[in-house]
């Protein structure tokens, strides 16, 4: 939401973002709204956020009526949290964003027997980031709908920004970005990484995120190659673009519960080879020998053989990394800004 605001703006419109306080100090600027704060929980095989405060209803309807908005884009109002009420209070144009692909029982087969009418009755069109998450919500919600990717902002991640220099120089660099949750499937890129390095000694491989599971992941490395994994734990965002830099390859083991794979992009954009798990939403973005390789995420030697591949063949690199960075400039949020803001007025005119 940030970065689709930030192109909206560029577009020449006003937004305003409507957001709970995290544990963190933010520099906010005028553009956001804090209200309620975000509590963490785990579902889904993931960290879920969720907003509580004693007055949270009344304290959106407050802020909702004060405003002149021409536009409410909420996204996820399932449940009775701060998307919910902005467009329960909303008497401007309502679009909800669905992002959610289920790793098990699909929770919107009995949410729609809560919401469904209450969704018809105000909701104008759904967006939704993949066909992934279409299929998963749809049948559910049968809203007016556009599928619109998930945009990149090229600007911050670029093939020129500078790798960092705390790692072992002339090596190849294996790098994992993400959260440390069971479903994005660290683990069984740590079951191929000893296969890896039977093929190419000299690799290591950067683990950057955080989780509750982390030292189960250091533990489970053999103590042999513990000196070639880097934990690199939470980093602060301004890093994030040096981490893909620095790396030869970005391998995202995901499980599932994928919509899309911003990560991917994210790599892509910085001119980075991608290789990752061949499930839906990410075989969306990924066209498999083109932009990135897809693996069997349960299949360690397909992974070290996908992983080595792309280090062991120069040709291949390059392809990998010319075929992402031209998906990412097609998904870059200056043209996902004018899509979505197409949809706006579209949806406007018919209200």
């Amino acid at each position: 939401m940030h970065f689709l605001a930030k192109y909206l703006r560029r577009l020449g419109n006003d937004v305003v973002i409507l957001a709970p306080k995290y544990p963190t100090v933010y520099n906010d600027d005028s553009h956001v709204k804090r209200i309620g704060r975000c509590y963490l929980f785990r579902a889904n095989r993931a960290t879920i956020t969720i907003t509580l405060h004693p007055k949270l209803p009344f304290l959106v309807r407050n802020y909702i009526r004060e405003q002149n908005f021409d536009i409410i884009h909420t996204n996820g109002p399932l449940g009775w949290n701060l998307p919910y009420w902005a467009f329960h209070y909303s008497k401007a144009v309502n679009i909800v964003a669905f992002h959610t692909a289920f790793t098990g029982i699909n929770l919107y087969k009995f949410a729609k027997v809560i919401f469904k009418h209450r969704f018809q009755k105000k909701m104008h069109g759904a967006i939704y980031g993949s066909k992934t998450a279409w299929k998963t919500t749809h049948p559910h919600f049968p809203l007016p709908y556009r599928i619109i990717p998930y945009g990149v902002d090229i600007e911050r991640f670029n093939p020129v920004i500078p790798a960092l220099d705390n790692f072992p120089d002339n090596v190849p660099k294996i790098l994992f970005l993400g959260r440390l949750d069971p479903r994005k499937g660290l683990d069984h890129l740590l079951a191929a990484y000893p296969l890896i390095k039977k093929k190419i000694p000299e690799a290591i491989l950067i683990v950057v995120g955080s989780g509750p599971s982390i030292e189960r992941y250091k533990n489970s490395i053999p103590a042999k190659l513990r000196d070639s994994v880097f934990f690199e734990g939470h980093v602060p965002a301004q890093l994030i673009p040096r981490y893909y830099a620095t790396c030869d390859v970005y391998v995202s083991p995901a499980t599932g519960g994928e919509t899309f794979g911003i990560v991917l992009t994210e790599a892509m954009a910085t001119g980075k080879p991608v290789v990752a798990s061949n499930i839906p939403g990410y075989n969306e973005v990924i066209e498999h020998g083109m932009n990135g390789l897809l693996f069997d995420f349960k299949s360690p030697d397909d992974i070290a053989d996908k992983v080595s591949k792309v280090l062991l063949d120069n040709k291949l690199r390059k392809r990998l990394s010319k075929g992402g960075r031209a998906f990412a400039q097609k998904v870059s949020w200056q043209n996902i800004a004018r899509q979505v803001l197409d949809y706006y007025n579209e949806l406007s005119k018919e209200v």
